[in-house]
């Protein structure tokens, strides 16, 4: 048989085929070999990068003038209170935000009895932010020493004060001092009492049993005493006592709220 020139023409050698394929497997090899010797140069780029940046970061941070304190805000409190809140927290004007110790700063403005809620916190750029709530007096009480203090409603005694505030009911112990449960006893009562009642309410006792007695003083003028006993029963008695207000008699006895009495 015989082939004609044409075809002899289109056919490529077997030997030129292997000699490609070598080529091509040499270059790709290289390619990779030479991909593997840049990737240590690569990662040692990228942690020095890094670095760098957490070097500037720090020294922005901590040890530049960008980010220094230049205010501090008090939330929650005003006017006199609020300026007292700063000065107590003394946070260092000029110092780089990231430096200031909150912690420290909340623990300088634990001493003052009279916050409560208490919390400190950066603001970038430029300001320390204090939050705090002030206690509000709802009962004063004399100590053992006769001073004055006065109360918040769970019961902290959180300012001494040189006579008792306007306005404000105050108890006593027979004792020497009024104990956890005769205060508790005579703020349960304040709490239970319509705010009409507890506004007319003076000279809160409480006996060496914490027995708890007190003044109260009617629209009319005229004034009861009311024997209120011990904790418990605070709605029952705070119902009985606006009942028999309004009944003939000079003292009304609901310390045994199932058996009232007035005389």
């Amino acid at each position: 048989m015989r082939i004609s020139r044409a075809g002899r023409r289109g056919r490529v050698p077997s030997g030129a085929l292997a000699g490609r394929g070598l080529r091509s497997a040499r270059e790709r090899f290289e390619r990779r070999a030479a991909a593997a010797r840049r990737r240590p140069r690569l990662l040692a780029g990228a942690v020095a990068g890094v670095l760098a940046l957490a070097a500037l970061l720090v020294w922005v941070g901590w040890f530049s003038s960008l980010l220094t304190v230049t205010a501090v805000r008090v939330e929650g409190l005003s006017g006199p209170t609020a300026a007292e809140v700063r000065r107590t927290a003394a946070v260092p004007i000029g110092l780089p935000v990231l430096r200031v110790d909150t912690g420290a700063v909340a623990a300088r403005l634990d001493t003052n009895r009279s916050l409560t809620d208490i919390s400190v916190r950066r603001s970038l750029p430029h300001t320390i932010v204090i939050t705090a709530t002030a206690r509000q007096a709802v009962l004063a009480m004399r100590n053992a020493q006769g001073q004055v203090e006065v109360v918040d409603a769970a019961g902290y005694a959180f300012r001494t004060v040189p006579s008792v505030p306007a306005g404000l009911p105050v108890v006593a112990a027979d004792s020497a001092t009024v104990t956890a449960s005769g205060l508790q006893a005579a703020l349960r009562a304040l709490q239970s009492l319509d705010p009409g009642t507890r506004a007319g309410v003076t000279d809160m006792r409480v006996n060496a049993a914490d027995q708890l007695t007190f003044m109260l003083k009617l629209k009319d003028g005229s004034v009861r005493t009311v024997v209120w006993g011990g904790l418990g029963s605070e709605p029952v008695k705070s119902r009985l006592v606006t009942i028999l207000a309004g009944q003939p008699g000079t003292t009304i006895d609901v310390s045994v709220p199932s058996s009232p009495v007035t005389r």
